[in-house]
């Protein structure tokens, strides 16, 4: 290229930059004197009902069903029971983190002091089981999650839920090179229905078989998300495959000599707020565990998320 072409290009880049910063001067100008300057857009902030309480600490709600002269340490409590009877340890609930009292540590035992727990139907014997599996053999893990569920703990119904979710996610495939951990996680995602659809439907059996009282903001996510991954086709199955997993716990405990399910009523629970609207089931199965004769508040949680207290005492 010539000197002159070179200086030609040159000359006609710099006129554009000119005439492009003379057109915005002209257009500030241009600007009513009290029209501000546009901003970068942010984030909209999450804002709440200020009529809302914000019960954000355990201390919080206390007080609060207090102040409505119900007798709040004894509800806690008896809503605490009910959970760790489900096999739930309530310091993952923050609203409830402030009890010490709850399931025992199991993890400093060694393994054969857990397997004759677990062979007792020590449900917490059979979650420490089930996570010390995880990371050697998921199929293992689910066992022992699948042993606690005919023992009665929902929580073992939503860890379930968790791993197959966790196992159908492809950042998982370089986990681990052992063979035997590679082949469990091909056998989970071999079987039918798919491991996400399997994660679905035991999210939603556990809503089943423990109502809305068990719906905390987690779980209530896992849904969601779930939800999100899912066409409408897998979605209907899962729901299905949801009630037959209850049904399938229900006689495998028959067959054991246990009772089915609890439909036991805590006199205190709390769930997100329209627990309902997260099932994604066309056609809705009412949970074991009712909540419908309950009186239900709506307040602001941690989170900070909107949820609802539930008073059953009435």
């Amino acid at each position: 290229m010539s000197r002159f072409n070179v200086s030609v290009l040159l000359a006609t880049t710099l006129l554009g930059v000119l005439l492009w910063v003379v057109l915005n001067i002209a257009r500030d100008f241009a600007r009513a004197p009290d029209e501000p300057l546009p901003q970068p857009e942010e984030e909209p902030e999450i804002t709440f009902d200020p009529a809302l309480p914000q019960l954000l600490e355990p201390a919080a709600l206390q007080s609060w069903l207090t102040s409505r002269g119900e007798p709040a340490v004894e509800m806690l409590d008896a809503y605490r029971n009910w959970l760790i009877a489900r096999g739930y340890p309530t310091g993952q609930r923050r609203l409830l983190s402030n009890v010490t009292d709850g399931p025992p540590d199991l993890s400093d035992l060694g393994d054969p002091a857990l397997l004759s727990l677990a062979g007792n139907g020590h449900i917490e014997a059979m979650h420490e089981l089930a996570d010390r599996s995880l990371e050697t053999d998921p199929l293992a893990a689910l066992e022992w999650y699948d042993q606690a569920v005919i023992n009665g703990s929902l929580y073992a119904m939503e860890r379930v839920a968790d791993l197959l979710a966790t196992l159908s996610d492809p950042a998982i495939d370089n986990f681990t090179s052992d063979p035997l951990w590679q082949e469990a996680l091909l056998q989970i995602r071999s079987a039918s229905p798919a491991p996400r659809e399997r994660a679905l439907a035991w999210a939603i059996a556990t809503v089943t078989a423990g109502g809305y009282a068990i719906m905390s903001p987690e779980h209530a996510n896992r849904i969601t998300a779930l939800t999100e991954q899912l066409d409408a086709a897998a979605l209907d199955r899962a729901c299905e495959t949801a009630q037959e997993y209850v049904l399938a716990a229900a006689a495998a405990r028959r067959a054991r000599g246990e009772a089915v399910f609890s439909m036991q009523t805590p006199p205190v629970a709390l769930s997100i707020a329209r627990p309902a609207e997260i099932i994604p089931c066309d056609v809705g199965v009412p949970p074991l565990v009712s909540l419908e004769q309950c009186e239900a508040s709506d307040f602001v949680g941690p989170g900070p998320k909107v949820m609802t207290v539930w008073i059953c005492t009435r």
